[in-house]
């Protein structure tokens, strides 16, 4: 194994405006990713796909929510592309305007019962473009946290756009519970809805606005060649140049890893913070102190993800990644049977174990854990392509089908129990066979060979 002959440069701490722009792109993005999430459960089953039982309604609901799950592997491929040849700073700008344009049609959009068909088939593709343009986005903001990072706070800055995530995710329930704490059910069907979509609008300028001046990091500066006219090629020959299948090449071990890694977080997430709207509705139980409760957390996992990040670069990657994964598959059972007790209280110090904490720990220490697998002229294809894959695997189809489960296993919560289970126990074993990677230098002084699995001597 190739070991550097000299320490890594240093780097000053993230410029303001470069973690202003990660952050608050990334909230814009998820605000508009989320809202799906929850108007899927509440006002798409209903609207959109009628004419069924409503737990059906509510599967076929989610189905067209987890296709903007199967699109973001389609874009972390082609902004990856993008991002390994053209930079960093472009991508970013592209997938905030081409997110906010697919939510903003989403408010617009007419229901069944004005256009018929064509309504679910035009919301299954606006979810699509909303799909292709998060695959790029959060690899983009993390990407560009962790190149203008020193090494010994990379975990705490590449948790940053996670805060995005979390604030994204507190305006959009927090929308939600506004207008549904002030409307009657009938007008929140009728219009109130649309409210928290159009609003993307509004968000989206804003981000925009904020990225317009978003410096390009050094460490691509480095790596990138002059561009020259080159001749075109066969499809078959490009596809087999890109930086996304060089990854594949160069770095199999590590972008499975990258895959599984993110087990637990993804189905911890849409379990508890999504599905579990739809669990406490099948049950005939108010949602209001749920929906609260989520919007809660939301807030705390601003604080709780950056610190695990920042325990992360002091005790490692490994060790925070899988103690996360372990109490999110010891607090699944339990959680839904607080859930069934009904007692606000109860719920939200269920959700703050399960989505604080458990959730958290995974989500803060793994950005940098990824970034530091992969070099930096593959680093932005390789995270987005193995990340978003994960993620559909393990995370975008989890509510549909969770609700499937508590459909087969007659409307009991053990099978989505099993899930939960299975998925932490891949997150357990997939990071406890990776390397620790908090140690791993900058690109300045990096080996250019795979480093997530090579033992040391």
């Amino acid at each position: 194994m190739t070991t550097p002959t000299q320490p890594p440069s240093r780097r000053p701490l993230v410029q303001p405006r470069v973690a202003l722009a990660a952050i608050f792109g990334t909230t814009v993005e998820w605000y508009d990713f989320a809202l799906y999430g929850i108007a899927a459960g509440l006002v798409f089953n209903k609207l959109y796909f009628p004419g069924s039982s409503p737990l059906v309604g509510t599967i076929l609901a989610f189905g067209t929510f987890a296709i903007g799950f199967l699109a973001r592997p389609l874009g972390g491929a082609y902004f990856g592309e993008r991002g390994d040849t053209k930079g960093r700073k472009g991508v970013l700008v592209a997938t905030l305007l081409l997110m906010g344009a697919a939510t903003t049609g989403i408010g617009l959009l007419p229901t069944y019962s004005h256009i018929g068909i064509a309504a679910p088939i035009l919301l299954t593709a606006l979810r699509f473009v909303q799909g292709f343009a998060a695959g790029g986005e959060k690899t983009g903001a993390l990407i560009i946290l962790f190149e203008n990072a020193p090494p010994k706070w990379r975990g705490l800055l590449t948790s940053l756009p996670a805060i995005g995530t979390g604030t994204g995710t507190l305006l959009s329930t927090g929308a939600f519970a506004v207008i549904t704490g002030l409307l009657s059910e009938d007008a929140f069907l009728s219009w109130g809805w649309r409210i928290p979509f159009l609003l993307s609008a509004v968000l989206t300028f804003f981000g925009l606005w904020v990225r317009r001046s978003l410096p390009e990091t050094a460490d691509f500066q480095r790596e990138a060649t002059p561009q020259t006219p080159a001749p075109a090629l066969p499809l078959r020959r490009r596809i087999a140049e890109s930086r996304c299948m060089s990854a594949w090449r160069r770095y199999p071990k590590e972008m499975l890893i990258v895959i599984g890694a993110g087990a637990a977080e993804n189905a911890g997430y849409y379990v508890f913070g999504t599905f579990s709207l739809t669990y406490a509705d099948d049950r005939g139980l108010a949602t209001a102190g749920l929906l609260s409760g989520i919007t809660a957390i939301a807030a705390v996992k601003l604080l709780t993800v950056p610190l695990f990040g920042a325990l992360s670069d002091r005790i490692g990657r490994r060790p925070v990644s899988i103690l996360g994964a372990a109490l999110l598959l010891a607090s699944a059972w339990p959680f839904f049977q607080i859930v069934d007790t009904g007692e606000t209280w109860a719920i939200w110090a269920a959700l703050f174990v399960t989505l604080g904490i458990g959730q958290s720990a995974v989500l803060g220490s793994q950005p940098a854990f990824f970034a530091e697998l992969f070099d930096t002229s593959v680093r932005f294809s390789a995270v987005g392509i193995a990340n978003n894959i994960g993620t559909v695997l393990t995370g975008g189809l989890a509510p549909m089908l969770c609700s499937a489960l508590l459909l087969w296993f007659n409307h009991s919560i053990t099978g989505v129990v099993i899930f939960i289970a299975l998925m932490s126990a891949l997150t357990i074993l997939t990071v406890g066979l990776a390397r620790e990677t908090r140690h791993t230098p900058g690109d300045e002084t990096a080996p250019t060979g795979p480093i997530g699995l090579q033992k040391t001597h």
